[in-house]
Protein backbone atom coordinates (compact mmCIF):
# COMPACT_ATOMS: atom_id res chain seq x y z
CA UNK A 1 0.00 0.00 0.00
CA UNK A 2 1.22 3.49 -0.84
CA UNK A 3 1.10 6.41 1.57
CA UNK A 4 1.54 10.01 0.43
CA UNK A 5 3.35 12.26 2.90
CA UNK A 6 1.74 15.72 2.94
CA UNK A 7 4.20 18.59 3.34
CA UNK A 8 1.97 20.78 5.51
CA UNK A 9 2.31 20.82 9.31
CA UNK A 10 -1.13 20.57 10.90
CA UNK A 11 -2.90 21.52 14.13
CA UNK A 12 -6.02 20.03 15.65
CA UNK A 13 -8.18 22.86 17.00
CA UNK A 14 -11.17 22.79 19.30
CA UNK A 15 -13.86 25.48 19.16
CA UNK A 16 -17.32 25.81 20.64
CA UNK A 17 -19.96 23.70 18.90
CA UNK A 18 -22.08 26.70 17.87
CA UNK A 19 -19.24 28.56 16.13
CA UNK A 20 -18.89 28.96 12.38
CA UNK A 21 -15.70 27.89 10.65
CA UNK A 22 -13.45 30.95 11.12
CA UNK A 23 -11.67 32.71 8.25
CA UNK A 24 -8.23 31.67 9.55
CA UNK A 25 -9.18 28.03 8.89
CA UNK A 26 -9.78 28.53 5.17
CA UNK A 27 -7.08 25.98 4.29
CA UNK A 28 -8.57 23.35 6.57
CA UNK A 29 -8.04 19.65 6.01
CA UNK A 30 -11.07 18.55 8.02
CA UNK A 31 -13.97 20.08 9.88
CA UNK A 32 -15.92 17.90 12.29
CA UNK A 33 -18.92 19.21 14.18
CA UNK A 34 -20.65 17.40 17.02
CA UNK A 35 -23.10 18.62 19.63
CA UNK A 36 -20.08 19.10 21.96
CA UNK A 37 -17.51 20.83 19.80
CA UNK A 38 -16.22 22.01 16.45
CA UNK A 39 -12.90 20.40 15.56
CA UNK A 40 -10.82 21.86 12.74
CA UNK A 41 -7.64 20.31 11.38
CA UNK A 42 -5.73 23.00 9.52
CA UNK A 43 -2.24 24.31 8.82
CA UNK A 44 -0.39 25.12 12.05
CA UNK A 45 0.83 28.48 10.79
CA UNK A 46 -2.79 29.66 10.32
CA UNK A 47 -3.95 29.02 13.89
CA UNK A 48 -4.16 32.05 16.21
CA UNK A 49 -2.40 31.68 19.56
CA UNK A 50 -5.70 32.18 21.39
CA UNK A 51 -7.26 29.01 19.94
CA UNK A 52 -7.22 25.79 21.96
CA UNK A 53 -5.15 23.42 19.82
CA UNK A 54 -2.59 20.66 19.65
CA UNK A 55 0.11 21.62 17.15
CA UNK A 56 2.76 20.22 14.84
CA UNK A 57 1.33 17.10 13.27
CA UNK A 58 2.60 15.43 10.12
CA UNK A 59 0.06 13.80 7.84
CA UNK A 60 -0.06 10.81 5.52
CA UNK A 61 -2.78 10.01 2.98
CA UNK A 62 -3.55 6.52 1.74
CA UNK A 63 -3.17 6.88 -2.04
CA UNK A 64 -5.96 6.03 -4.42
CA UNK A 65 -9.66 5.70 -3.87
CA UNK A 66 -10.72 3.19 -1.23
CA UNK A 67 -14.02 1.42 -1.80
CA UNK A 68 -16.38 1.27 1.16
CA UNK A 69 -16.03 -2.51 1.46
CA UNK A 70 -12.24 -2.41 1.96
CA UNK A 71 -11.46 -3.78 5.41
CA UNK A 72 -8.58 -3.09 7.78
CA UNK A 73 -6.67 -0.18 6.23
CA UNK A 74 -6.65 2.00 9.33
CA UNK A 75 -6.39 -1.07 11.55
CA UNK A 76 -3.15 -2.18 9.86
CA UNK A 77 -1.58 1.28 9.92
CA UNK A 78 -2.62 1.70 13.54
CA UNK A 79 -1.24 -1.74 14.47
CA UNK A 80 2.16 -1.04 12.89
CA UNK A 81 2.47 2.33 14.62
CA UNK A 82 1.08 1.09 17.95
CA UNK A 83 3.79 -1.59 18.03
CA UNK A 84 6.28 1.30 17.87
CA UNK A 85 4.30 3.23 20.51
CA UNK A 86 3.35 5.96 18.04
CA UNK A 87 -0.14 7.40 18.52
CA UNK A 88 -2.18 8.50 15.52
CA UNK A 89 -5.28 10.52 14.77
CA UNK A 90 -7.12 9.09 11.78
CA UNK A 91 -9.55 10.96 9.53
CA UNK A 92 -11.57 9.32 6.78
CA UNK A 93 -13.13 10.98 3.77
CA UNK A 94 -15.41 9.60 1.09
CA UNK A 95 -12.40 8.54 -1.00
CA UNK A 96 -9.58 7.67 1.37
CA UNK A 97 -8.01 7.77 4.82
CA UNK A 98 -5.57 10.19 6.41
CA UNK A 99 -3.62 9.86 9.60
CA UNK A 100 -1.77 12.44 11.63
CA UNK A 101 1.34 11.80 13.71
CA UNK A 102 3.16 14.19 16.01
CA UNK A 103 6.19 15.56 14.16
CA UNK A 104 8.37 14.29 17.03
CA UNK A 105 7.45 10.74 15.94
CA UNK A 106 7.75 11.25 12.18
CA UNK A 107 11.12 9.56 11.60
CA UNK A 108 10.14 6.54 13.70
CA UNK A 109 6.77 6.33 11.93
CA UNK A 110 8.38 6.41 8.48
CA UNK A 111 10.79 3.65 9.49
CA UNK A 112 8.08 1.47 11.05
CA UNK A 113 5.74 1.84 8.09
CA UNK A 114 8.50 1.14 5.57
CA UNK A 115 9.61 -1.98 7.45
CA UNK A 116 5.98 -3.17 7.44
CA UNK A 117 5.86 -2.91 3.65
CA UNK A 118 4.17 0.44 3.14
CA UNK A 119 5.62 2.55 0.34
CA UNK A 120 5.95 6.19 1.39
CA UNK A 121 5.83 8.76 -1.39
CA UNK A 122 7.75 12.01 -0.63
Amino acid sequence: MKLQFLETTYSVCQLAAHMSVPDWASSYMAVIRTDDELTIITATDAVPETVKAEHNFACFRVTGKLEFDVIGVIAEISRVLAESEIPILSVSTYNTDYFLIANDNLDSARLSLSRAGFEILN
